[in-house]
């Protein structure tokens, strides 16, 4: 167990919630285990917390694998729950099930991506990317189809899949994976591109194959949607992105001379990031923006250095 996962939220064997589903799960009873997470407290409501939601689906993950007509019955019970915490657990189990029957596991992975609640949503998300890891080519096509729907929740699913995706560390999909994001850096839907450009590419894919990330956002920064120029600004305000300032200079410096309050807000926290790494260079910079006429709004928008 994690030192970050607190006894007192996940029990133990003899007693607490755990031991209430380790009950339920001895007579075959979803219900129970239901009854067991949403008798604890989370967030003031109803629910359980993420540690316990974890060792929950790990539990039942392990003692359902060999018993496939069951398993089946359980992730059915859970998926279908009035309960948020119990679809999120239906998340967990549906990964060990997609072997057996890839349609299913995908068609109720979707189902949940566009689920009310936003926590059965993330799972989804972290589903998604399981399977995507697992049948790449598979997934890919189906994310493709997904980055289409009407509905902003599917859209979203696609880039938090990318994102779960990218913690495989497997530099050599990054290319397909952003040929994968690249149509969603033009939706304007503040709930799907809140986690593409800073997310998904900055703190994800940036990481894992800096130098394929980098040559797609060159590329994009000269594009004449604002969209997609935000979020390669975005990119580089991420906590790996503002590691990558000399490379992020030039293109920050172009996008810096667009007219758009919206990319020049993301430049100047990309800048504003960028800074508490290399603070010499980059206030150097903004300094030498604050007399260019092309520059000085966003130069302006950046700020002076706090002193410490």
């Amino acid at each position: 167990m994690s030192p970050a996962i607190r006894a007192d939220e996940v029990g133990t064997i003899e007693e607490g919630p755990l031991s209430e589903v380790l009950a339920a799960l001895a007579r075959d009873d979803p219900g129970g285990v239901v009854a067991a997470l949403d008798g604890q407290l989370h967030h003031g409501r109803p629910g359980s917390p993420a540690a316990l939601r974890q060792q929950v689906g790990e539990r039942l993950a392990t003692a359902l694998a060999p018993q496939k007509g069951r398993i089946a019955r359980w992730i059915d019970a859970l998926a279908t729950s009035p309960s948020p915490t119990a679809r999120q657990v239906a998340c967990l189990l549906l990964a060990s099930r997609y072997p057996e029957d890839p349609a299913g596991v995908l068609r109720t992975a979707e189902t949940l991506a566009d689920d009310p609640h936003w926590e059965v949503r993330e799972a989804a998300g972290g589903l998604l990317g399981t399977v995507l890891d697992r049948d790449f080519a598979k997934i890919r096509g189906r994310l493709e189809v997904l980055r289409s729907s009407r509905s902003e929740n599917l859209r979203r699913s696609v880039v938090l899949a990318v994102k779960y995706a990218a913690r495989r560390e497997k530099p050599e999909r990054v290319p397909d994976l952003l040929a994968l994001l690249q149509p969603l850096l033009r939706d304007e839907e503040p709930y799907v591109r809140r986690n593409l450009g800073q997310s998904a590419i900055g703190d994800g894919l940036l990481r894992v194959n800096p130098k394929e990330t980098l040559k797609c956002l060159r590329e994009w920064s000269r594009d004449r949607d604002q969209m997609v120029r935000w979020n390669v600004a975005m990119a580089f305000s991420s906590a790996i992105g503002s590691f990558h300032w000399p490379a992020a200079k030039s293109i920050l410096e172009r996008l810096a001379k667009g007219p758009e309050p919206l990319v020049r807000n993301a430049v100047a926290k990309a800048m504003r990031r960028s800074r508490q790494r290399y603070t010499d260079e980059v206030e150097e910079t903004r300094l030498r923006w604050l007399k260019d006429r092309d520059r000085v709004a966003t130069a302006e928008l950046v700020g002076p250095l706090k002193k410490r």
